[in-house]
């Protein structure tokens, strides 16, 4: 365990998921802001991940056994050990990819619920907000994004574990609570987007099952949006991040060339061929082939993930820096820099 007890008058941030793509971009952010982080991290977390000036306590934050329990006493200690004198609770950890809705639930609901407790045990001063996700409310229908006002139908195991964290927000803490709904997350440091990037670079891109429509945002701007839900006061309840737009598979396919200098053709998967391969590809296949995983091919069976950010900007002045084809320029160099090219 490492505490930094410097400058012990600079508001503190309890981050965690630190140590993944979007948890590192909000730890520099918050860093650059003037404020400390504490990152929450397991015994086998890569340290070498966490932003330098990041300070670093093991804390169980989802549980290894019933995730319907709070904590062991030694859990909650831990719990309240990381977030003792914080001024704002960031919860970015959870799992995107599992074998099944039990998994999801321990990673993403059951997180949640300890660690709105452990705020409330500690008498949290300032707000907890809730990394959460557009899978949370569901598909949008072309035309229409998803609204902060409309229902919660998700569709997936992994939107299902979110939109029940979200619903456990919502209880009514004696604290200052917010959400916020990235759509799909793409910048520097992102692994799930570089297989985009290398086909690209051989003049492909991929358009899979029914989608035709998407909402995006880099993991540096969604991560200016989770601070500035942590530190406005006036931030309370959910709130969509995008970029402003919705983007085609066309669209897509003209910012990756543009990034690369060079055409990118698009090549079609059908909903009925994914779903021939998943079959033929048999158990097991999520490790193997992310495309063909269960949820992934809920996914790609929808005609639209779209969102429409315009509370979060409307309300607490927040704007994207860049668009699609800023940012995939900006990461496929990074990519480049990064030898991941």
């Amino acid at each position: 365990m490492m505490y930094d007890q410097r400058n012990i008058r600079t508001p503190l941030a309890a981050l965690t998921g630190a140590t993944g793509f979007l948890g590192g971009h909000i730890a520099e952010t918050l860093l650059a802001r003037g404020w400390r982080v504490r990152a929450a991290v397991r015994p086998s977390s890569d340290l070498s991940r966490i932003p330098a000036g990041v300070a670093t306590v093991e804390a169980p934050i989802a549980p290894s056994g019933d995730i319907d329990a709070y904590a062991s006493p030694e859990e909650r200690r831990a719990l309240t050990d990381f977030m003792r004198g914080a001024s704002a609770v960031i919860h970015c950890a959870g799992a995107v990819r599992a074998d099944n809705l039990e998994e999801y639930r321990r990673a993403n609901t059951a997180s949640t619920w300890r660690l709105l407790n452990a705020a409330r045990d500690i008498h949290l001063r300032g707000g907890f907000v809730l990394i959460s996700s557009l899978a949370a409310a569901g598909p949008s229908t072309l035309g229409r994004p998803r609204l902060e006002s409309g229902p919660r139908r998700p569709v997936t195991a992994y939107g299902r574990s979110k939109a029940e964290a979200e619903a456990l927000v919502e209880k009514g803490w004696p604290f200052r609570t917010a959400v916020l709904r990235p759509p799909a997350l793409y910048g520097p440091g992102d692994p799930a987007f570089l297989p985009l990037f290398k086909a690209a670079g051989k003049g492909l891109t991929i358009r899979a099952g029914n989608v035709r429509a998407l909402s995006l945002v880099d993991g540096r701007d969604a991560a200016e949006a989770a601070v500035l839900l942590a530190t406005n006061k006036r931030a309370e309840g959910i709130y969509f991040v995008d970029d402003g737009s919705v983007y085609s598979f066309e669209d897509m396919a003209d910012a990756l060339g543009e990034a690369w200098g060079r055409r990118v053709r698009i090549l079609s998967l059908p909903q009925p061929l994914l779903r021939f391969a998943a079959f033929l590809a048999g158990r097991g296949r999520s490790s193997r082939l992310p495309l063909l995983d269960a949820d992934r091919l809920t996914d790609t069976a929808q005609e639209a993930w779209t969102c429409d950010g315009s509370r979060l900007r409307g309300e607490l002045g927040f704007e994207s820096e860049r668009d699609a084809f800023d940012g995939f320029r900006e990461t496929l160099g990074w990519y480049r820099r990064k030898g991941w090219l």
